[in-house]
């Protein structure tokens, strides 16, 4: 059962605010809310744009709403150059950044399987070369691993779509840790999935999970041995700021070594594509919507 009844008073948090309003600037927002029937209502749009969180007073209007109350928030791997309107979200050109992620899913009552296959991740990526540009985030019952969107270079991301380098990066990762499609390691009681996509979002820091009343925290690889789940309680959390962090560069030599294996996203440009080609998606979606 939900309880949303310290919620709003998480949200109104100035940390809270700061934390959920930096990590979503420029990207496409998604929100859970509970409406007076109780039922949880997901929306990605707003007076038919997509929903961005730019300023606490647009947080906090959420937060004021007499017809839903805000429960959880979500922005996508993508960071856009503009979001006015639906087309500019699914604009391959309007793609500026995008933040690898591999989903770590598992149960809450495994969460030290979770921690392994984390471990494994954050591990091999140092291995690479990325010291600085990793951070983890415990959603409630998994974790996301990240590697921050400006780890790529300018140069690199000239010669390559964010996503392409995002997509392959986390494949590959993947395939050499023998996290394959469908796969479950560690006793099976871990997945780890491949959800880079057009426009897939994931927990924001310190939002609420939708159902189970914890905390979505980050960490640094390094707190990953130290991790409980007392760390994920509401009013109590844990959280590291250091999320920010990162070393512009520090990604390419993986995200090259990536791209040539296994070429980039399927539907947007990679070479091997086996969809119809991204432009024509879009405009097929556009005549729908």
């Amino acid at each position: 059962m939900i309880k949303n009844g310290f919620c709003s008073e998480h949200y109104l948090r100035k940390d809270v605010q700061r934390e959920i309003l930096e990590f979503c600037d420029s990207r496409w927002v998604a929100i859970h809310c509970i409406d007076k029937s109780g039922k949880l209502v997901f929306r990605r749009y707003l007076d038919g744009k997509p929903i961005t969180l730019r300023s606490t007073d647009e947080m906090e209007r959420f937060l004021e709403s007499e017809e839903s109350r805000l429960r959880s928030i979500y922005a996508t791997a993508n960071i856009y150059g503009v979001l006015r309107s639906a087309g500019d979200v699914y604009n391959p050109d309007n793609i500026i950044f995008c933040t690898p992620t591999w989903d770590v899913d598992g149960d809450i009552s495994e969460w030290r399987e979770t921690v392994k296959a984390a471990k494994k991740i954050t591990d091999f990526l140092r291995e690479e070369g990325l010291e600085r540009s990793v951070y983890v985030k415990w959603s409630g019952n998994g974790c996301h691993v990240h590697v921050h969107e400006r780890a790529f270079s300018k140069s690199l991301i000239g010669k390559y779509h964010p996503l392409d380098l995002a997509y392959s990066m986390v494949e590959y990762v993947r395939r050499k840790l023998r996290f394959l499609d469908g796969g479950i390691n560690l006793n099976m009681k871990v997945k780890v999935e491949n959800r880079m996509d057009f426009s897939r979002v994931f927990t924001c820091p310190l939002s609420f999970h939708r159902r189970l009343n914890v905390v979505c925290i980050c960490m640094k690889p390094e707190d990953l041995d130290r991790f409980n789940p007392r760390w994920i309680h509401p009013g109590c959390f844990k959280h590291n700021h250091e999320w920010r962090e990162y070393s512009e560069g520090e990604a390419d030599g993986l995200a090259v070594e990536a791209y040539r294996a296994v070429g980039g996203y399927p539907s947007a440009g990679g070479r091997k594509r086996k969809n119809m080609p991204l432009d024509k998606q879009i405009i097929k979606w556009l005549r729908r919507w």
